[in-house]
């Protein structure tokens, strides 16, 4: 029987504070406040099939306080191989950090294939010296997923499928 794919999409993005948002669920909010991210992308899908969106958070800047004086400052979490994306699983008031994965480029997909119980992820990945581009699945192995996209366990993709939740013309709206 083929997996049912249910994807709700709320795109945040280029927050200049780590004021919370309205529409962030206070897990995703604690963990922008403790992270200290100002520039990120925000999206929420239930990967684990128990009915509560886990969030996905592409994160591209956080804020750099040690600078003397003190004047708003940004650090760039992203480099020519892409940016942060972190996975979490939410509870009502807090967040835990499913994985923490390196060099993301736009687009995220969720894929109708499962690992575990939990819905496989495709990123792109290029930049940093890989050419060709491709498009990678990071599977779930009962933990996490993949930290890095351009190395195995991460599976090159031929044939590229399932919903994209996070755009590349989602990142500066």
């Amino acid at each position: 029987m083929p997996a049912k794919l249910g994807v709700g999409i709320i795109a945040l993005t280029t927050f200049l504070s780590t004021a919370a948002n309205a529409a962030d669920p206070p897990g995703v909010t604690a963990f922008l406040q403790n992270h200290k991210l100002v520039r990120y992308t925000a999206a929420y899908s239930d990967l684990d099939g128990d009915g509560h969106s886990e969030a996905l958070i592409y994160a591209m800047a956080i804020a750099d306080d040690s600078q003397t004086p003190k004047t708003f400052k940004e650090a760039n979490l992203c480099g020519s191989g892409g940016c942060l994306l972190y996975v979490l699983s939410l509870t009502p008031t807090d967040y835990r950090v499913i994985t923490k994965i390196s060099i993301v480029q736009l687009p995220v997909r969720v894929m109708s294939s499962i690992s575990h119980g939990w819905h496989d992820l495709g990123v792109q990945v290029s930049g940093g010296g890989i050419t060709p581009g491709y498009e990678a699945r990071l599977r779930f192995d009962g933990h996490s997923y993949p930290s890095n996209p351009s190395m195995p366990p991460a599976i090159p993709l031929k044939n590229i499928l399932g919903n994209v939740l996070i755009h590349t013309d989602s990142r500066l709206r």
